[in-house]
């Protein structure tokens, strides 16, 4: 879940871990989720959920633009059918409007459609997808290698609503040789995520990292805060507290004693530790945090899988061969919020037992191997640790290693607008303006009277 580079260099998804492109999905928050909740539900989630064999030779998938092993995987699917389905691509951005449009209209012109992490929540709830729970135990769940902490943005009471294709969380990534220069062991991160309190080890890292040399302004750190991408770094520390966004009840928890020790922890970095960039507030990954990374003046960074691949290409980093990778460090545990994508069947949809043998492919272990070698993180551990595949991407593994930590985002229907109150509220402590409980308190105010104001 990868944003196009303001690069000149070209690098196909094969080089680059596609993790990223969930961090697009914030875009796609406005202007209707007054008319979704206004509207009517969708039919019952169960019809057609039991996977058949009325193969109609017709199927419609709606795909997203950056999908180059789904794409494949459709190749392969049609030669194996027989007939060529019909695909409709969209970008992350657009997937909440189209879907939304179609749907609210009781119809689906596709019968297989991509799902972020973002959506799964407010499409179940909406009763839009039909139950995925007898697919995934007869073809997913059989699987011990699943990383089943990726299905929590799927999951509803007891039900799940999608399948995914492809998981990834965030990573810590860091220079060698910055840290070498710096008298530090560059190979003492590698398990910090084993290591409880291990987050202090890192601020110290950042810190030894940090100055002026030669004229040039290093710092031990990078990140992207610019609006709500600072939910992703003070998500995984709100995991690394043992927080929750959401408590069992889907209320607001990130006000918790641990989500106020995360955000303290996060203005730390900037003011107190100083170890990042003053701008980093105005920061996003792909125009700043990623190109400081890659000119080797940051030392270390929170960020998508992809990161790593591109690191290692000389042509576009000058750190290849001097960077690395791992979970992230701990507090009480190691965390980060999940970015993984998904495909559901629309209720509405027409050809159910073709969308269900379509995702057949998808989620079995020959399909997850092209996703895997196309440059997205597999579902399950492992292919992600398959020697050939480990050959051509190195950070696999940790992916893998990453998801036995939490990854929870705190997935409700109403995620897109608390997504925005809160990250307006963290931003409000790192200018200075409010204490972190206040401003955590504050959010969550704003949450709860929004849903009530729904429910007049």
């Amino acid at each position: 879940m990868v944003p196009k580079s303001n690069s000149p260099h070209h690098f196909t998804r094969r080089q680059v871990l596609g993790g990223g492109s969930a961090l697009m999905a914030f875009a796609a928050m406005g202007g209707l989720s007054a008319l979704v909740a206004a509207c009517g539900e969708g039919d019952p989630i169960e019809e057609g959920a039991e996977p058949g064999t009325d193969f109609t030779g017709s199927l419609g998938v709606l795909i997203g633009t950056h999908m180059d092993p789904v794409k494949a995987l459709l190749e392969q699917h049609q030669a194996s059918v027989g007939f060529a389905p019909t695909i409709e691509e969209v970008t992350t951005p657009d997937l909440r409007s189209k879907l939304t449009t179609s749907f609210l209209a009781q119809s689906s012109p596709w019968d297989a459609v991509f799902v972020t992490a973002e959506l799964g929540a407010e499409l179940g709830t909406r009763g839009w997808l039909t139950n995925a729970s007898t697919f995934m135990d007869q073809n997913v769940r059989t699987e011990a290698d699943l990383l089943t902490r990726g299905l929590g943005a799927v999951e509803l009471d007891d039900n799940t609503l999608a399948a995914p294709w492809t998981m990834g969380s965030q990573l810590l990534h860091w220079n060698k040789r910055l840290m070498e220069q710096a008298g530090l062991d560059p190979d003492a991160p590698t398990n910090w995520h084993a290591t409880p309190n291990s987050w202090d080890t890192f601020v110290e890292y950042a810190k030894a990292m940090t100055g002026e040399r030669d004229g040039t302004q290093y710092y031990g750190y990078t990140d992207a805060w610019a609006g709500a991408h600072v939910l992703w770094t003070w998500g995984g520390m709100l995991n690394m507290h043992g927080g929750s966004f959401l408590d069992a009840e889907q209320q607001p928890s990130w006000n918790s004693e641990e989500g106020v020790e995360a955000l303290q922890k996060l203005y730390d970095l900037l003011h107190t530790h100083q170890v990042v960039d003053p701008a980093v507030t105005t920061y996003t990954w792909v125009f700043d945090a990623t190109p400081g990374f890659f000119e080797g003046t940051r030392g270390m960074f929170i960020s998508w899988p992809f990161v790593a691949g591109v690191a290692a290409i000389p042509d576009a980093s000058q750190i290849a061969g001097h960077s690395a990778f791992a979970p992230n460090p701990a507090v009480v545990t190691s965390g980060s919020v999940d970015g993984s994508e998904f495909f559901g069947v629309p209720v509405y949809a027409e050809n159910k037992d073709e969308a269900w043998r379509l995702l057949e492919l998808i989620t079995s272990r020959e399909g997850q191997r092209v996703v895997a070698m196309g440059g997205w993180g597999s579902i399950y551990s492992g292919v992600l640790q398959e020697p050939d595949i480990v050959e051509a991407f190195p950070f696999y593994p940790a992916l893998a290693k990453a998801y036995e930590y939490p990854v929870d985002g705190g997935w409700s229907e109403d995620r897109p607008r608390w997504t925005q109150m809160l990250a307006d509220e963290i931003h409000e402590v790192l200018a200075g303006n409010k204490a972190p409980k206040q401003a955590l308190d504050d959010a969550a105010a704003a949450a709860t009277a929004a849903r009530r104001q729904d429910e007049e």
